[in-house]
């Protein structure tokens, strides 16, 4: 008896920790949010400033530059372009007056500074909508060339979403996106999946072979890292059901190692009101989330919001 009474309490044990499993701890809890950039009436970035990638210049007058894309779901080849804003309080934005710094075929631009090179990450699109990231580089911040091509074209495959982060323990520059089939007409045959390359030299990412990190047969996009809390932390968008209605949220893993082993936090989703494309940043011993915002869901209306994140 005292056998099958220790075996009956290990098994529920077990079935009370059951929804925890494949989870980890919480993601840190986050501020109000501040809507920070708006596309301007009648420019080229209205309604539609999307991605924010931000990096630490002090150049010109400002600590940080940003460069942000714009949402192309109106299937507007036109709004494929990259504009550059500046700051020195992460609030405030002054954008480029000679907006848009990229202006055709470039979107979800993402960019790291290195020996004081700007190197930018960013989409492009073929005539059947296939998908592949390219890398240009500058000098200024401003004038980007050399372009190289990092996840070249598949047929009916998207390479997509990237986004550019150096990983000081071990000096390796670690390129996320989202690579996929999301336009396969057997719903058997879609898979989502977050892939990594990595390099010590960021000149040869080209070369180094993609490993998958997390897959998913629904949507799962838009990746992007931090470390803080002795703990990597990589962001996701999702589409998911709410009652009768369809929205983007903001999810969340967690893992001790920058490359694998992800398991989702707890308290998903750390984001939910229609909010995606999240970039989070460690910036002056600070985490901050810069991520757009659907303002009218009829008109694919978006704005581009931060929050700051607990890290204490």
């Amino acid at each position: 008896m005292k056998i099958k009474s220790f075996l009956q309490t290990i098994a529920m044990i077990a079935l009370f920790n059951l929804p925890l499993l494949g989870q980890v701890n919480n993601y840190p809890s986050i501020s109000e949010n501040k809507i920070i950039i708006e596309g301007e009436t009648c420019s080229w970035d209205s309604n539609a400033v999307h991605t924010f990638s931000v990096v630490t210049a002090n150049m010109d007058g400002y600590k940080y530059w940003a460069y942000y894309g714009l949402d192309w779901y109106r299937k507007n080849p036109h709004a494929r372009k990259a504009g550059l804003a500046r700051s020195n309080d992460l609030i405030h934005w002054d954008k480029y007056k000679h907006n848009p710094i990229i202006n055709k075929n470039c979107r979800w631009p993402t960019v790291v500074i290195s020996d004081d090179v700007f190197y930018m990450f960013y989409a492009e699109y073929n005539k059947d909508n296939d998908s592949r990231i390219v890398m240009l580089s500058s000098k200024n911040g401003i004038d980007f060339s050399n372009k190289t091509v990092i996840a070249p074209y598949t047929t009916g495959h998207q390479n997509q979403n990237p986004f550019i982060y150096f990983n000081k323990p071990d000096s390796t520059f670690y390129l996320f996106y989202y690579s996929g089939v999301e336009r396969a007409k057997v719903i058997s045959d879609k898979h989502w999946n977050i892939t990594v390359k990595k390099s010590k030299d960021i000149s040869k990412l080209q070369y180094a072979c993609p490993k998958t990190i997390v897959t998913s047969k629904e949507v799962i996009a838009a990746p992007s890292i931090a470390f803080f809390n002795n703990k990597y932390y990589l962001l996701v968008e999702e589409f998911k059901i709410f009652g009768t209605k369809k929205k983007w949220v903001t999810n969340a893993f967690g893992s001790d190692n920058i490359d694998h082993g992800y398991e989702r936090v707890k308290n998903n989703p750390i984001l939910s009101n229609s909010d995606a494309c999240a970039f989070q940043y460690v910036l002056d011993k600070k985490v901050y989330i810069f991520y757009s915002h659907k303002t009218n869901i009829s008109e694919g209306h978006w704005d581009l919001r931060m929050v700051e994140v607990d890290n204490e």
